[in-house]
C-alpha cells in the first residue's frame, strides 16, 4: 500500500521510492546503501509526512555513511541558504555557466528599443549572447509562473529588437534564459516553450535541469558545507567565493587570505570543500 505524502507546496502525491534512491546515489552513495537508507525512510514515513522531513531523515542516514555524500544530499537547502536575496544567487549560477565554457558578467544594464534592462546574468558562448534572468524563491514551495515567463520573455524581446534595429550594443543575440531555484508551472513551462525562451528550473528541463548542471560538474554553493555559518557568508561572496570548489581550488594559506576567515574556521572549511569536491585538486 502506498504511502500519501506533502509536498512544499502543499500538494499530495504517493511516495516513490524509485526517485529517493536515485536522488541519493547522484549524492554519491552505492547503489545498496541508497536502496537501504530509502527502505529505512520508507518503513518511518508517515503517511501525510512533509518532503522536508523526509529528507532530512534520509540524509540523517547518508551522512552516517558518508559526511561528504551527506552534504552533497543538501544541494537544494544549500541554494535556499544562499538568501536572503537573490544576487548570490545570480553570482552562483554565473559561476556554474562559467565552468560550462561560458565568459559571464552579472549585473549589468543593457539598452532595449524602448527602455533600459538590468540584466542579472549576461553569457558570451564564441560570439554569440544568452541573457539571463534569474528568480530566487526562499519558499520551496513558491513555484515560477507564467506571469514571470511573459514578463522576462517580453524583456528580452525588446534588447533583441535594439540589437537587430542597431539601437542597443553591437552583438549577436543568440536567447533569453529564466533560471530559478524551485519549479516552474505548467503553465510557464508551457509558455517558454512556444516562445522560445529557455527556462532551467528544479527538475527541468530533464536532462539539463538545474540541480543537473550542479551535480554533473560538482558545482555546489559553499553553503552545502555543513560548517559554513551565516556571518561567513558576506566576506565570502565578496572576496567571489561562491562554490566549495573555489575553495578546494585553494591552498589553506591562499584561502584563509582572500576571505578573510580565521585559520581555524577555514581549515574546517577547506576540509569539507576538499571532501565534497575530491576533483578539484587532481
Amino acid at each position: 500500500m502506498s504511502v500519501t505524502i506533502t509536498k512544499a507546496s502543499g500538494r499530495q502525491e504517493d511516495f516513490d521510492i524509485k526517485k529517493l534512491i536515485t536522488s541519493l546515489i547522484r549524492s554519491g552513495a552505492p547503489q545498496r546503501v541508497a536502496e537501504e537508507i530509502a527502505q529505512e525512510v520508507e518503513q518511518q514515513t508517515a503517511p501525510h509526512a512533509r518532503t522536508g522531513d523526509i529528507y532530512r531523515r534520509a540524509k540523517k542516514l547518508l551522512r552516517k555513511f558518508n559526511h561528504a555524500s551527506g552534504m552533497r544530499y543538501s544541494i537544494k537547502q544549500a541554494i535556499f541558504s544562499l538568501g536572503p536575496s537573490g544576487y548570490p544567487f545570480e553570482k552562483f549560477f554565473g559561476k556554474i555557466l562559467s565552468h560550462y565554457g561560458y565568459v559571464v558578467e552579472t549585473d549589468r544594464s543593457i539598452n532595449g528599443f524602448c527602455v533600459s534592462h538590468e540584466v542579472d546574468v549576461i553569457a558570451r558562448n564564441d560570439d554569440t549572447y544568452t541573457f539571463i534572468e534569474c528568480k530566487y524563491h526562499s519558499d520551496g514551495g513558491k513555484a515560477t509562473d507564467v506571469k514571470t515567463a511573459l514578463y522576462v520573455h517580453a524583456r528580452f524581446q525588446d534588447i533583441k529588437k535594439a540589437v537587430e534595429k542597431g539601437a542597443g550594443e553591437r552583438m549577436i543575440f543568440r536567447d533569453g534564459w529564466l533560471v530559478t531555484n524551485t519549479r516552474c508551472t505548467s503553465d510557464a513551462i508551457q509558455y517558454a516553450e512556444c516562445a522560445g525562451l529557455r527556462i532551467i528550473s528544479w527538475r527541468y528541463p530533464e536532462k539539463g535541469s538545474l540541480e543537473r548542471m550542479i551535480e554533473d560538474k560538482r558545482l555546489y554553493p559553499v553553503t552545502i558545507l555543513h560548517s559554513v555559518r551565516k556571518g561567513m557568508l558576506d566576506p565570502l561572496f565578496r572576496a567571489d567565493i561562491i562554490l566549495a570548489q573555489d575553495i578546494a581550488d585553494m591552498d589553506l594559506e591562499a584561502f584563509v587570505g582572500k576571505s578573510g576567515l580565521d585559520e581555524h574556521s577555514a581549515r574546517i572549511l577547506k576540509k569539507e570543500a576538499d571532501a565534497v569536491c575530491p576533483c578539484a585538486n587532481s
